[in-house]
């Protein structure tokens, strides 16, 4: 059954307007918190991942194949991962402030899309494989996993320099009305350390989520680049006969395994600070960012066939 072109459009336009929505009900959350606000814009997040799907159920219908073979649907593939990790972490965490930034990764991402050749071609001869399907959905989810991590680790780094410079102005004689609702009745126990300690873990504590977010993000994405790099060799080995080209998207992805690898060794080794982390994370992504979109810009290598224009 082939639908009609129509149909896929209206599928993402309706995506594209539903996020639109949740950012509007997570930016009304931002400046006057409510839990009204924030359902609304998971509820107005899930629709939206549910349109993109089906966009994507039709656009693969009429190319009768799955439809993940240029920059348009791997982005398009990249936002439903990071939507669904998004809704998934929202209800385990109950999250006040990452649904904002990733609103806005995700009108950027879908308006972006927008500007793409859009048009179905026949699969060039090295993508008729069946490893297509299972490599490329692989790597697009933990690059989905890693967006999710760098948003995070930059919600993080404000709300750890808020926290800190609340931090400072309790310390330098401020009248306690001035500081937060948290810190209000500090200057009244300066001589109770652990009165001053709890009212610090109180602030620090909504910043610290947030990297324990990144990590997790971390932790199922790094897996799942290692598998995709190990599923794509395996594809290399089958179309071009050798397993390992040093390729320019092969390579760039070794480099953003290994920083992702640094940013788990540092979590895990303990010794570390998390804004220390957090700055790993985003230096992670922006090696994802070369690897996902340096090649297609350049379109240079083995893997040009997926360049943009």
């Amino acid at each position: 059954m082939i639908f009609h072109q129509d149909w896929e459009q209206n599928w993402y336009y309706t995506a594209l307007t539903l996020t639109t929505v949740s950012l509007i009900f997570y930016f009304l959350h931002a400046i006057r918190p409510k839990n009204a606000f924030r359902e609304a814009g998971w509820g107005s997040m899930l629709l939206s991942c549910l349109c993109l799907v089906a966009s994507m159920v039709v656009r693969s219908q009429n190319a009768q194949y799955f439809a993940l073979s240029n920059m348009y649907e791997s982005l398009l593939s990249v936002s439903i991962g990071l939507q669904l990790s998004f809704v998934v972490l929202d209800r385990w965490f109950k999250l006040r402030t990452l649904g904002l930034p990733v609103a806005i990764m995700l009108l950027i991402s879908l308006f972006y899309n927008l500007s793409l050749p859009t048009e179905i071609h026949p699969l060039q001869p090295a993508l008729q494989s069946y490893w297509r399907s299972i490599h490329v959905p692989i790597i697009l989810l933990s690059y989905a996993l890693f967006t999710l991590a760098f948003l995070s680790s930059l919600v993080f780094l404000v709300k750890d320099t808020l926290s800190g410079k609340q931090s400072r102005s309790s310390g330098g004689g401020g009248q306690p009305g001035q500081l937060s609702p948290a810190l209000a009745g500090m200057n009244a126990y300066l001589d109770d350390s652990q009165q001053i300690n709890l009212e610090m873990d109180i602030v620090q504590d909504k910043a610290n989520v947030y990297d324990e977010i990144t990590y997790r993000c971390v932790a199922f994405g790094f897996p799942l680049l290692t598998l995709g790099i190990i599923l794509g060799g395996m594809w290399a080995n089958e179309a071009w006969g050798n397993y390992w080209s040093w390729d320019p998207k092969e390579s760039m992805s070794l480099v953003t395994l290994l920083g992702y690898g640094v940013y788990l060794h540092m979590r895990i080794n303990g010794e570390h600070s998390p804004r220390t982390l957090a700055l790993v994370s985003v230096s992670g992504f922006v090696l994802m960012l070369i690897t996902y979109f340096g090649v297609n810009l350049m379109g240079l290598g083995l893997h040009s066939y997926g360049k943009i224009g």
